[in-house]
């Protein structure tokens, strides 16, 4: 019995290290579980963040916040089109998602997951403003039930000859659906006259800017010139805003259109630069266009009306011209250039 004793005492502290051991190698799988999952999190929450910037790849809308006005109180946080899918994270883990300006042309997304233990991982995606303007297609439609007639000698192209841009659809709508739902409507053989990126025919879904917001901006700028209802002849270039509908009959101009309302076209008319029309826009049959540069309609736009003979192409070098003419009226796009774990300092 004593040997029995001798031997259990002595084996005690044996079995007291090897339980401590084991409790603490059980404590550090444990945590490094939960740091790894809280990570997968963060990850998951900058994907997510990603993938929704990849539906609409404008720079200034993730300065805006989720309200999509600069200045107000939820700037800084990520404005999600879509919200996170509910059955993932799952508490008690969950992200958050914030965006940080770095300079005038680079921001951060940065997406913080939390665990539990108070785990917390950060990760970032870096992005830098392009030195393109941000143009979704040749012609831009925000409504979804938009009707669209076409001459049998109007084209719709958006691919510039001889430019090294790789161009744009001939058509952008606001969402994929929208966009399917018009290819199905097309009469017979108006696909081919809708040439640009994507196939034939070339209509794809894309977060639109905003018409009327565009209009807006540019009708409170320094060069804005009003004209009047009824227009003929040479414009000139410039910024022309028509505070109501516009009937452009045997006219031509350059630089930026902004026609708040419908717009008309009639005889031989000719454009190069931007055209912003909030209402429907319309070519009769007895006439001919030339547009040269890109067409934004906004939401009052019902129909899109080209019966004449001509064409609206997209020409990206004309873009460039009128960006550099009127600075900062057109929105840019981004690029995400890379991302990486970063220690969590808080957002």
């Amino acid at each position: 019995m004593l040997i029995t004793m001798i031997a259990a005492a002595c084996l005690l502290p044996l079995a007291a290290f090897a339980a401590m051991q084991a409790r603490l190698d059980f404590l550090v799988q444990h945590y490094t579980r939960t740091a790894l999952e809280t990570f997968v999190v963060a990850e998951s929450g900058l994907e997510h963040a990603l993938a929704d910037f990849a539906a609409d790849m404008r720079f200034e809308r993730l300065l805006a916040g989720p309200d999509r006005q600069a200045g107000t109180g939820d700037d800084g946080e990520y404005p999600f089109l879509e919200p996170p899918a509910a059955f993932f994270p799952v508490e008690p883990f969950r992200y958050e998602v914030r965006v940080a300006t770095l300079g005038a042309d680079d921001l951060e997304i940065r997406a913080r997951g939390f665990g539990p233990f108070n785990a917390t991982r950060m990760v970032v995606a870096t992005v830098r403003r392009s030195a393109l303007p941000y143009l979704p297609g040749a012609v831009s439609l925000a409504r979804a039930d938009v009707g669209l007639v076409l001459g049998a000698d109007f084209r719709i192209n958006g691919i510039a000859a001889g430019a090294a841009d790789p161009g744009l659809p001939a058509l952008a709508l606001d969402g994929g659906d929208a966009a399917a739902a018009l290819a199905a409507r097309l009469p017979p053989g108006a696909g081919a006259q809708l040439v640009g990126r994507g196939g034939s025919p070339s209509i794809a879904g894309a977060a639109l800017p905003s018409a009327e917001a565009l209009a807006d901006t540019a009708g409170r700028r320094a060069e804005a010139q009003a004209i009047g209802a009824d227009v003929s002849g040479a414009l000139g270039e410039g910024l022309f805003v028509s505070p109501a509908s516009l009937r452009m009959v045997d006219a031509s101009g350059s630089g930026v259109l902004v026609v708040n309302g419908q717009l008309e076209l009639s005889g031989a008319s000719t454009f190069t630069g931007l055209i912003i029309a909030l209402g429907d826009v319309r070519l009769d049959a007895a006439g001919s266009a030339a547009i040269d540069g890109a067409v934004v309609v906004g939401r009052g736009g019902a129909t899109l009306s080209l019966r004449g003979s001509g064409h609206i192409a997209y020409d990206p070098r004309v873009i460039a011209a009128v960006d550099a003419l009127f600075p900062g009226l057109l929105p840019r796009a981004a690029r995400v250039t890379g991302w990486r774990e970063r220690p969590d300092e808080g957002l």
